[in-house]
């Protein structure tokens, strides 16, 4: 619940921490209503498929967000349909 009401944190580092999909939801979430957030780095946290798409949902909602690292997380095809449509 942090990252929702954060209004100075502008990067946040969570790489290698094991967040999985639950996680990335948790994150997405907190992507929807955050306006601070420049920079969020999720390397190698094993989101898959429904992770990728949950973030692509918050970044729908997101217009602050510059910098994403995804890589390592396995998002596939599905994931990452969901993120090019959230950058439309």
């Amino acid at each position: 619940d942090a990252l929702k009401v954060n209004k100075s944190l502008l990067s946040l580092t969570l790489g290698e921490n094991g967040i999985g999909p639950d996680g990335a939801k948790e994150t997405a979430d907190a992507l929807k209503v955050n306006k601070a957030l420049l920079k969020l780095d999720l390397l190698n946290n094993n989101i898959g498929p429904e992770g990728g798409i949950a973030i692509g949902k918050g970044l729908e909602k997101n217009k602050a967000l510059q910098i994403l690292n995804l890589y390592r997380n396995k998002i596939g095809p599905e994931g990452g349909v969901a993120l090019g449509e959230a950058l439309k």
